[in-house]
């Protein structure tokens, strides 16, 4: 018979849990329409002579 092993295995311990870290929360200011607003309701760019002289050269078909 062979002889009994002197050296016990290890029980496996359960793992464990890792802490939950919570991720920074970014927030991003967003910038005023009242630029915006302005570009938009500029209309002086329709008065231009160079955009009129396009505008010609597209209308003669």
């Amino acid at each position: 018979m062979t002889p009994v092993w002197p050296f016990s295995r290890k029980k496996p311990q359960p793992p464990k849990a890792k802490p939950v870290q919570e991720k920074p929360v970014i927030n991003y200011e967003r910038q005023s329409e009242d630029g915006q607003k302005s570009k938009l309701e500029d209309r002086s760019h329709l008065e231009d002579q160079n955009f009129l002289d396009a505008m010609e050269l597209l209308d003669e078909k």
